[in-house]
C-alpha cells in the first residue's frame, strides 16, 4: 500500500515481499485490487523495484527505511525481529526508519528500540532517528485512506518532523506529537472501538429477531433521533480484530479487557450467525443442509478484504462437509475462477442468475455496486419453489421478495413466510 503511494507521486521505491499484480483493470473492486493493479504499473514502469528479501537491499543502504506490520502475536513479532535484524547489518549513519502498523503503548521506544541498537550499534537520536506511525488500513480505497488524518510521533526532537516530511508527499494531513506510547495506544483505540460497536449490532440485531422486529427498521429510525454509529453487522471476523488481538495479548488474567474479549466472542460466531440462517431458510423449504442446492452471491463481509490471495470463505467449505451442493457468483473478482481457488465441488459462475438456477437458497453477500441487475423477480424465476433468500447485504426489499413467492430472511430480521 505505501510503496503503491509513494510511486503514484513519483518517488522510486524497493518493496521488499511476495506480492502479487492484478492481471487487468477493473476486473476487482475494493483497495486492494486497486493496489495489486497500481503495483504492476508502478513495477513495469521502475518505479517500484520488488525485492524477494532484505538482504538485496545491502548493495545500495536506504537512507530512509519504513517498516510495515502489526506487533500481533509471537509470530509477527519474530518476523519482525528478524527483518530488523538482517536490515540492521547495513542500516548507514543518519538513516531514518519509521515503523508503521498498530502495537502495544511503548513497544516502539523500547522493544523495538532494543533491537535496532543491538543489531545495528547505532543509537537512536544520535546516529540515526526513529519513527512511528499508526496506519491501519481497513481495504477502503487509495483515496479515502490517503485522505484520513494521519499521526507521526518519535523518539527525540527532530525524528517526527522528520517523518512528517517524509509522509506528506503522500498524506495530505498528518500531524506530530513528542508522546510516542500515546500515539500507539491511540493507533489501538479507533480499530477497538469498531470491534466493540460490531458486536453491539450483532447484539442489537439479536434482540429484534427475538421480538419479531426488523432490525434495519429500528436502524433507519435510530438514525433519524441522531444515532448514527450503528449499521448492519458484519459476519466476517474483520481487520479491527487486530487491535483487539493485541489489546488483549499484553493483558493479564481474563477480567483485565472484558468488555473487548466479549466483543472478540461475540464477533467470532459470525459464521456460526451465517449458517444458521441458511439453515432456517431451508427449513422454511421444507429442506435440510444435505443434497440442498445452495447459490452464494459474493463474498462481501465472508472473506478477508486484505488477503492478497484469495481463500474459500469458511462458510463455502462448511457448508460443503454438510452435504450442500454449492454455486457461487464471486462478483467481478477474477481471482476466484482460477483453477484450484475453489474446490471441484463448487460451481463457479460468472453470472449471478446462472447461479442462481435451480437453487433453494441464495446467500447474497454482494455489494451494491455489483448488485444493480438482479431483482426479486429475476431470482424467482431462475430458483426451486419453495426458495428462500438470505440476504446478508440488504440489496433487497423484503416485500419485494415475499411478493414474488420467495421466502426473506436476514440478520436481525428473521424468518417471515410468504
Amino acid at each position: 500500500m505505501l510503496s503503491t503511494l509513494f510511486a503514484e507521486v513519483g518517488q522510486p521505491n524497493c518493496l521488499v515481499g511476495h506480492f502479487d499484480e492484478a492481471k487487468s483493470k477493473g476486473t476487482e473492486t475494493g483497495g486492494l485490487s486497486e493496489a495489486r493493479w497500481l503495483l504492476g504499473v508502478h513495477q513495469k514502469a521502475g518505479t517500484t523495484t520488488l525485492l524477494s528479501n532484505v538482504e538485496e537491499l545491502s548493495m545500495s543502504p536506504p537512507s530512509i527505511v519504513i517498516l510495515t506490520g502489526h506487533a500481533v502475536s509471537q509470530r509477527e513479532l519474530g518476523e519482525l525481529e528478524r527483518t530488523t535484524r538482517a536490515l540492521c547489518r547495513f542500516l548507514p549513519h543518519g538513516a531514518s526508519l519509521t515503523f508503521t502498523g498498530l502495537c502495544r503503548p511503548n513497544f516502539t521506544g523500547t522493544i523495538l528500540r532494543e533491537m535496532i541498537e543491538k543489531h545495528s550499534g547505532h543509537r537512536i537520536g544520535r546516529d540515526i532517528q526513529l519513527s512511528y506511525v499508526p496506519l491501519f488500513w481497513g481495504g477502503e480505497t487509495l483515496q479515502k485512506f490517503r485522505e484520513k488524518p494521519k499521526l507521526v510521533a518519535g523518539i527525540g526532537a527532530g525524528a517526527p518532523s522528520s517523518a512528517q516530511e517524509i509522509f506528506l508527499s503522500i498524506f495530505p494531513s498528518i500531524s506530530t506529537s513528542a508522546k510516542l506510547g500515546a500515539a500507539e495506544a491511540a493507533g489501538l483505540f479507533g480499530p477497538i472501538y469498531r470491534d466493540v460497536l460490531r458486536a453491539l449490532e450483532f447484539e442489537l440485531a439479536s434482540l429484534c429477531e427475538v421480538d419479531d422486529v426488523d432490525y434495519s427498521e429500528a436502524l433507519d429510525l435510530c438514525r433519524q433521533s441522531g444515532t448514527d454509529n450503528l449499521g448492519l453487522p458484519h459476519t466476517f471476523v474483520a481487520r479491527d480484530a487486530i487491535a483487539s488481538s493485541i489489546a488483549i495479548s499484553g493483558t493479564g488474567g481474563r477480567s483485565s479487557m472484558s468488555v473487548v474479549r466479549a466483543a472478540r466472542r461475540i464477533n467470532e460466531a459470525g459464521e456460526q450467525k451465517v449458517l444458521e440462517l441458511v439453515k432456517n431458510a431451508l427449513s422454511l423449504c421444507g429442506k435440510r443442509f444435505r443434497h440442498s442446492r445452495i447459490a452464494i452471491l459474493g463474498f462481501s463481509g465472508l472473506e478477508s478484504p486484505r488477503d492478497p490471495k484469495p481463500s474459500p470463505p469458511p462458510i463455502i467449505r462448511t457448508l460443503e462437509r454438510r452435504g450442500a451442493i454449492l454455486s457461487v457468483y464471486p462478483g467481478r473478482d477474477n481471482r476466484w475462477f482460477e483453477a484450484g481457488v475453489l474446490s471441484d465441488g463448487v460451481r463457479v459462475e460468472n453470472s449471478p442468475l446462472r447461479a442462481a438456477s435451480k437453487s433453494s437458497c441464495v446467500l447474497v453477500a454482494l455489494d451494491r455496486s455489483d448488485f444493480c441487475e438482479i431483482s426479486p423477480q429475476k431470482l424467482a424465476s431462475e430458483m426451486s419453489r419453495p426458495g428462500a433468500i438470505c440476504d446478508l447485504s440488504r440489496v433487497l426489499e423484503a416485500s419485494n421478495v415475499e411478493r414474488v413467492g420467495l421466502f426473506y430472511t436476514s440478520i436481525g430480521r428473521g424468518s417471515s413466510g410468504t
